[in-house]
């Protein structure tokens, strides 16, 4: 009997030393994305100097800007000769510009004007994918970036 039980073990143990180690598969981790509301809180704690229109790089402006405010969906900026605002809706990583105003000041500098007059077109009743990413506010139509804005502090000049 004892003969017996120690062959069982023996080839119970030499059958368990043949197989390679059962892989534990561990549950997936789920890294949660920034949510809208988060990425919002950031967004409405910058000012958003434009640094690219439609692939072009713009001469550094301090007077082309855009700021946020989510609790009344409405944003305010400076085109580069006049004050500008609208309102704003966001679903998910979707902006679309709505009701979009402008003062009616003389422009003196041609360029400058143009810069404006394109960025009022591309602002005016339009929807954007988004993305925040180092410091930057890009807004795409079908992947292609068409503005990109670089984030300062509200207070900074």
């Amino acid at each position: 009997m004892f003969y017996k039980l120690t062959l069982t073990l023996a080839v119970l143990l030499a059958n368990t030393c043949n197989h390679p180690p059962v892989k534990k598969e561990s549950s997936p981790v789920v890294v949660q994305a920034n949510t809208t509301g988060s990425v919002w809180h950031y967004i409405q704690q910058k000012r958003w100097k434009l640094i690219q229109m439609q692939g072009k790089m713009q001469e550094p402006s301090p007077s082309m800007w855009l700021e946020f405010d989510t609790t009344t969906h409405r944003f305010s900026g400076n085109g580069g000769c006049n004050k500008l605002a609208g309102a704003f809706t966001v679903a998910g990583d979707v902006i679309t510009f709505q009701k979009v105003q402008s003062t009616l000041m003389a422009c003196l500098d041609q360029k400058a004007n143009e810069r404006e007059t394109d960025i009022l077109r591309l602002l005016s009743d339009h929807t954007y994918t988004f993305d925040v990413a180092d410091q930057t506010l890009q807004l795409y139509d079908s992947s292609k970036i068409i503005l990109m804005f670089g984030a300062q502090g509200k207070d900074e000049k």
